[in-house]
């Protein structure tokens, strides 16, 4: 009878796949689990190599691509929004600051 484990995820996979992201001009990369627990499984990782989620082995680069468009796009938005939080903050002290000076 057949072992039921799946092959375990190669380093020539991992290559082949983050070749494929750039060939549709995606920023995006993926690399082997670290901790080895996740057999069927690949890391998204950010530009700086940082660890954003798990995405499937089979899932297709076109996929994977979309995801991690997805990510940017929401943390663009989230920087977006502290900015305009910061700046609200500091027109209301600048504001606060000029009524105290004023009286």
């Amino acid at each position: 009878m057949a072992d039921p484990t799946p092959d375990p995820i190669s380093e020539l996979f991992v290559e082949s796949f983050n070749l494929d992201l750039t060939d549709l001009h995606s920023t995006a990369r993926v690399a082997l689990p670290t901790g080895g627990n996740h057999t069927d499984t690949l890391e998204l990782r950010d530009d700086d190599g940082n660890f954003l989620c798990f995405v499937p082995a089979d899932a297709s680069p076109e996929m994977v691509a979309i995801a991690y468009r997805l990510y940017g796009q929401g943390l663009n938005i989230g920087v977006r929004a502290g900015e305009a939080a910061a700046w609200a903050k500091l027109r209301h002290l600048i504001g606060a600051a000029a009524a105290t000076e004023a009286s």
